[in-house]
């Protein structure tokens, strides 16, 4: 990322920021847009009223793209420059999938410089993060909030002094328009459906495994709620640990986790798994216990599980385009700092990228990295650059 540039610029307040203040550490694997010298004096407007994206018509997209697609930034740049920022509790491939989403999002607004900033895993870092971006005198913030409800009082002073905070994926609770500005989240009762489904389908009676993140992650908890209130229509099917199992979303940890699970239990006929990028430590623990894979129900799928699947063909299914939604984020963040308004949902349905039930085969590309998410409405170009 290029540093920014060493002229002062006045703030949002109208004073005079030190250069030393304006500068952001990140991490963009590559990935840069370009850097603006210069922002406007004028205090933003206030964001628009976000109560009625709830109920907005929910659509079911067939492909990332609808996603993407849904809406065009451009009406929402306006023209004055806009520092925004995206921040993760922890940085990983997802992270850096998201960001390139971002970037080829922002990169339509000319007036837009986008930059990356994550926690690394330091739920204090995570709030003192935001604090920090406020005093720099960021526009506004695309937020994901893997430590829950604890980062909301930081949101809460971000949006008191004018800096739009727009969530994405997990839901720390609060109110928008108080506690932050807009919370995009995915239509997680859809996705708990789906997984029910279909594993009422493909297994039909068995026992079922759900493997969460890190503990007390808020989009575990929505996904865990979801899935089991899919399952309370299929009472063959049955969990065996009522309760989301802790990962860490490590596939190491998936892998040591899953064969004490295999081996307290004997073979469990379904894995469930929120986050699909490190589940080949789940196949591996299979392997080394010398059992067939399990029927997979994910969700953002991994380029590692595509390959495994050539050589294997287990029972797999991912809903998908995940890191796609970071981009209606991104336009409600900018919708908000400059006054507009952005007609999209705040929940957003995601794509059934992968169903091997149904003839949709997950892809295996081995120019890319094992946990690479091939569900991201990237170009080859744009993935490429993640892994560089």
């Amino acid at each position: 990322m290029p540093s920014t540039p060493s002229t002062s610029r006045p703030s949002r307040h109208g004073r005079a920021l030190p250069s030393h203040r304006r500068s952001l550490t990140a991490v963009t694997m590559g990935l840069t847009i370009s850097v603006l010298t210069a922002c406007a004096s004028t205090t933003p407007p206030q964001a628009p009223t976000t109560a009625a994206n709830t109920d907005r018509e929910l659509t079911t997209p067939t492909t990332a793209a609808d996603i993407a697609d849904a809406y065009d930034i451009r009406k929402l740049c306006g023209d004055r420059p806009l520092n925004v920022a995206y921040h993760k509790g922890s940085g990983n491939t997802n992270g850096y999938t998201v960001f390139a989403e971002l970037t080829a999002e922002a990169a339509k607004c000319p007036n837009i410089d986008l930059h990356y900033l994550d926690a690394q895993g330091s739920q204090q870092k995570a709030i003192s993060d935001v604090n920090g971006l406020v005093a720099q005198d960021y526009d506004a913030i695309v937020a994901q909030p893997e430590f829950g409800a604890v980062q909301l009082p930081s949101f809460r002073s971000a949006v008191k002094d004018g800096v739009p905070v727009v969530t994405m994926i997990s839901d720390p609770g609060g109110q928008p328009g108080v506690d932050l500005t807009d919370k995009v989240v995915q239509d997680f009762p859809n996705i708990g459906a789906q997984w029910s489904d279909w594993l009422n389908k493909v297994v039909g009676k068995g026992n079922v495994v759900f493997l969460g993140g890190t503990p007390g992650a808020p989009s575990s908890k929505s996904f865990f709620d979801a899935f089991k209130a899919g399952l309370d229509r299929y009472p063959d099917l049955k969990l065996v640990q009522d309760s989301i199992v802790n990962t860490n979303w490590d596939a190491a940890e998936k892998k040591r986790i899953m064969a004490g699970l295999l081996a307290q239990h004997g073979r469990i006929d379904a894995v469930v798994s929120d986050y699909g990028l490190t589940d080949l430590g789940v196949l591996d623990a299979y392997k080394d216990a010398g059992l067939t894979p399990p029927a997979l129900a994910t969700i953002a799928s991994a380029n590692g599980n595509g390959c495994r699947w050539e050589q294997e063909k287990f029972p797999y299914i991912s809903i998908d385009a995940a890191p796609t939604v970071s981009r209606v984020a991104l336009r409600k963040a900018v919708a908000a700092a400059t006054g507009t308004d952005d007609p999209e949902p705040s929940t957003i349905r995601l794509v059934k990228f992968i169903d091997t039930e149904d003839g949709k085969n997950p892809p295996c590309d081995p120019a890319y990295p094992l946990d690479a998410d091939l569900s991201a409405n990237l170009s080859p170009d744009e993935m490429a650059a993640i892994f560089q």
